[in-house]
């Protein structure tokens, strides 16, 4: 089967070590390990990286901040969403030269705020459409950027879209019910991220508790992924803090990157916690699984209402004890007492979760291999994948 894959985000790139990346990279893997031929499209891909001086004029622009700052708010988003609307004309005609050149059997798509040239392209040349909807697109849209004179107008497309498409795939059945895609949808899934068997031992990394100042007989957290305040990562400085008082021989290594990184390391700084956080900053996706085996605890402590958080299906390759968010889209692939530690997310519930896995270390081994035997059975990207092409009679 031939498949095209489109992600119309402009900002969303392939080689990205992020949640997203690694969705877009697996997806496609995982087509292609069941045989099909995968030919994509995805507005952020950058074949040739910008140089240091493209980049800082990127971020530096002093036009744009000028104009952002004498234009209206309102406007300056309506200007957002035009220029959105822009490229999605220009994937329109991108991929019906695609589909000319491959000819493919199926259009699977990652869907974003207001663009939908692939279900018009998939609806005008005869081709199944398959949607998948990683978050509510106009919501999160609104609360990162404030709204638009398009608001409305993305609403509706987003609604036409699940709508139309032939299946559409969310990540939690509560997303899928926020935004009503059980009412509107003629098929729908649910596919929660996922692993791929044997991604663990890829790395070639060497890394020891040694190498990195940490004490071989202190119990150690770890936390991987995106340093924004959304992952709630202060709490599990604030969890070390309380534990250390305790005189609990706690420590915690933190890997990745992002916007609130400065904020917590004088986080650890006021706490007094230089010498048991351990920052390791942003690595290959390939390599964090180095860094987690050295954990005796891995912790997601926070996610938004509606996210699948991949990294506690990865960290269930570790086979460790996992304290996890809870919320609705992890509730229902996580049991709490069974696979781990649901907790709320507050410096309080997170110490007792510790605490308990500490103090109960036959029910924390017996847990984490349950989460890793279902991870591994049940939420790969390969019966993702299948999932995605079952409503295609071709």
């Amino acid at each position: 089967m031939k498949i095209l894959y489109h992600s119309p985000h402009p900002n969303l790139h392939l080689e990205d070590q992020t949640g997203y990346g690694t969705h877009m990279r697996e997806m496609i893997a995982a087509f292609e390990n069941l045989g099909h031929e995968v030919h994509f499209l995805i507005a952020g891909h950058q074949e040739v990286k910008p140089t240091k001086k493209q980049e800082f004029q990127a971020r530096k622009s002093p036009l744009k901040s000028i104009l952002k700052a004498l234009i209206p708010h309102l406007i300056w988003e309506s200007l957002k969403d035009i220029q959105l609307i822009l490229i999605d004309r220009a994937n329109t005609h991108r991929l019906n030269q695609l589909v000319d050149e491959f000819n493919p059997d199926v259009m699977y798509e990652r869907s974003h705020y207001g663009m939908v040239a692939g279900i018009g392209v998939a609806i005008d040349r005869g081709i199944h459409h398959i949607l998948e909807v990683n978050s509510p697109n106009v919501e999160e849209r609104i609360k990162l950027s404030g709204k638009s004179l398009l608001t409305q107008w993305a609403a509706q497309k987003d609604r036409w879209a699940f709508s139309t498409t032939d299946h559409v795939l969310t990540v939690s059945t509560h997303l899928a019910e926020h935004l009503e895609i059980h009412k509107l949808a003629k098929k729908r899934s649910v596919t929660p991220n996922a692993i791929r068997v044997g991604q663990h031992e890829e790395s070639t990394l060497d890394v020891t508790r040694l190498s990195l100042s940490i004490d071989e007989s202190a119990v150690l957290l770890g936390f991987v992924g995106s340093i924004f305040p959304w992952h709630g990562v202060d709490l599990v400085i604030d969890a070390v803090a309380h534990l250390q008082k305790k005189e609990r021989r706690v420590q915690a290594v933190i890997v990745g990157d992002g916007a609130i990184l400065e904020e917590l390391y004088s986080l650890t700084q006021l706490h007094q916690l230089d010498s048991v956080i351990h920052f390791v900053g942003a690595v290959p996706q390939r390599d964090t699984f180095m860094y987690t085996q050295l954990c005796d605890i891995l912790i997601m402590p926070k996610s938004n209402a509606y996210g699948s958080p991949v990294k506690i299906f990865e960290y269930g390759l570790s086979q460790k004890p996992c304290i996890v968010p809870n919320t609705l889209p992890v509730t229902e692939v996580f049991e709490h007492g069974r696979d781990g530690w649901v907790v709320d997310s507050t410096s309080d519930a997170i110490v007792s979760a510790i605490e308990s896995i500490i103090d109960s270390p036959e029910k924390a081994e017996k847990c984490a291999k349950h989460w890793h035997d279902k991870v591994i059975s049940k939420h790969t990207w390969q019966s993702n994948a299948v999932t995605a092409l079952s409503g295609h009679k071709g």
